[in-house]
């Protein structure tokens, strides 16, 4: 886990430029993300406020239709009204004068348009005021008369004359048998309202406010040009069956424009703003289905865009501060534990080379007590393989060739038995550090010089090492090592140390090889010289007065 904690932060620390523009990018996204979620709250709250108001008033609305002074007193007039019971029934004339002048008050009272009176069977049998050709009208088809006369007080809005057509809303009620709701049903009495207040009280709702037929008309709306367009595409078929409720404006099949907007939609795109779009049901019956009452608001464009920004810096500044600030501490807590780590490293390091510099000691006594090259050979390989990374290694010391000229020959090798016996000095590698008498130190070994061997394989050394072995400007041998780790400079440095006393040792033993080799040259050449002196009689000696020169003495008062 340490391992693992230690490789990211110094990821982080590799790639810090690149974390750091990630974090700037991570920042304007959060920024971005935060700007939007603002928006967000923002037009819930607003949609919240506009549903609450919308609904506040289609209940208002149709308490004020259904539940007012004029449905509450033409519901009482179909109750308690005897003389429409008697109309309705027959017992009085069409038209009846004595009913009339009783239903005028009521309709002055009221500021209605007129009055309608229906029997059973959808006929006309009044209205108030009288237009010739009305009484006798057949309204059985119509939603209002069938409605009211299944027992359910309703209204019904209607628009009628040229363009644009007037509105008017019929608040139709039963007429009962009986002075009590709930009886029998004789007729239909319709007061009908002028509706064309509804576009002022829209207009004090908001932005923009209209009133949808269940069909999807506009028949109220804060914005006149708007008044009787379709929120949808109508078949010709839908488009007849409304001649009759909204007049002219759909006679001959002709279709009114669409609204520039698609009020079913949550949000709608008007004059270039994003505006919420909330509605409620208005609770009156009609058989084609609800009417809709439609709100439509945009939020404040100069505070919305405001707060969005002043949202979206604020947490995009503090989103980057975290990231950079993290980033920080992580480039402390790494420069922290790179720090220790050098240090333990150092006094690893630092321990190694008192055990090694411990062991060096030991090995120049070792050294020192070797009388042959081999002894010698075989102590420095088993000392410098036990402490250091080699794996292979071959010693070259100078010695004459035949014809006098020196040349590097093998002392002795460790784990490997395919190491030339003579190297000319300057031919390859090994000849080239003995000629220029400077170490070479190799990380990439090119294949061929060595391979590695074991039981289980063999592979390339990742290092390889050739140092020249000096003693006062001269050069004794030459020490060519092997490693499979790539530090071969580590390698080098440890045994810096070692090549002074590996020199001293090394001369020696070459030193008294030469002298061996002169003395039994120089015995080898006295043999031969004698041999003629006793064929002769013995009349001298043979002597040695230096090395390789033998010379014959007379015995004294010999001639």
């Amino acid at each position: 886990m340490n391992r693992f904690k230690l490789d990211l932060l110094q990821g982080l620390l590799l790639y810090a430029p690149v974390y750091r523009v990630l974090a700037v990018a991570l920042s304007l996204l959060v920024g971005v993300l935060t700007a939007s979620l603002y928006q967000r709250s923002d037009e819930a709250e607003l949609s919240h406020l506009l549903g609450t108001l919308a609904q506040r008033y289609a209940v208002q609305l149709s308490e004020e239709v259904l539940r007012g002074r004029a449905m509450g007193a033409t519901a009482m007039l179909g109750i308690n009204e005897p003389a429409l019971k008697a109309l309705v029934q027959g017992q009085l004339a069409p038209d009846a004068p004595q009913l009339l002048e009783r239903l005028e008050p009521v309709r002055q009272a009221l500021d209605a348009e007129s009055i309608l009176v229906m029997d059973a069977a959808g006929r006309v049998v009044a209205q108030l005021p009288d237009h010739p050709g009305a009484t006798g009208l057949q309204r059985q088809d119509m939603p209002y008369w069938q409605l009211a006369f299944a027992g359910q007080e309703t209204v019904y809005p209607v628009a009628e004359g040229e363009l644009p057509p007037r509105r008017s809303f019929l608040l139709a009620a039963p007429i009962y048998a009986q002075a009590q709701r709930g009886g029998l049903v004789v007729g239909v009495l319709a007061l009908k309202l002028s509706a064309e207040s509804l576009d002022t009280s829209l207009r004090r709702l908001g932005e923009h406010a209209l009133l949808l037929s269940p069909q999807g008309l506009v028949y109220a709306s804060s914005d006149d040009e708007w008044n009787f367009r379709l929120a949808r595409d109508m078949a010709p078929e839908q488009l007849s069956g409304l001649a009759s409720q909204f007049g002219p404006a759909f006679a001959a099949g002709a279709q009114p424009p669409r609204l520039p907007f698609d009020p079913a939609q949550d949000a709608v795109e008007l004059l270039g703003l994003r505006h919420l779009r909330v509605r409620a049901s208005l609770q009156w019956p009609d058989a084609a289905g609800r009417w809709q009452l439609v709100l439509l608001a945009s939020p404040s464009h100069q505070g919305a865009v405001l707060g969005r920004t002043l949202a979206g810096v604020t947490s995009a500044l503090l989103v980057l501060t975290l990231l950079l600030l993290l980033l920080r501490a992580a480039h402390n807590q790494l420069a922290s534990r790179t720090a220790l780590a050098r240090s333990e490293a150092a006094s690893h390091e630092l321990m190694q080379l008192a055990q090694f510099k411990q062991r060096q000691s030991e090995l120049s006594l070792q050294l020192q007590h070797a009388r042959e090259l081999p002894a010698l050979t075989q102590a420095l390989f088993a000392e410098i393989g036990r402490y250091l990374p080699v794996h292979q290694g071959c010693l070259y010391c100078v010695e004459p060739d035949p014809a006098g000229q020196p040349e590097l020959h093998l002392a002795g090798s460790y784990a490997t038995a395919s190491a030339p016996e003579r190297v000319v000095i300057g031919d390859g590698l090994l000849g080239q550090c003995a000629r220029e008498r400077r170490s070479l130190t190799f990380s990439e070994v090119p294949a061929g010089f060595w391979t590695l061997e074991s039981g289980l394989g063999q592979a390339l050394p990742r290092a390889l090492l050739l140092l020249p072995i000096m003693r006062n400007e001269l050069l004794i041998g030459v020490l060519e090592l092997a490693s499979m780790e790539p530090d071969g400079d580590r390698i080098e440095v440890m045994l810096e140390g070692l090549l002074p006393v590996l020199a001293t040792n090394l001369e020696v033993l070459l030193a008294e090889r030469r002298l061996e080799r002169l003395l039994a040259e120089a015995r080898a050449q006295a043999r031969t010289d004698q041999a003629p002196v006793d064929a002769a009689g013995g009349l001298g000696y043979a002597g040695v007065n230096k090395p390789g020169a033998v010379a014959v003495c007379q015995a004294p008062g010999i001639e």
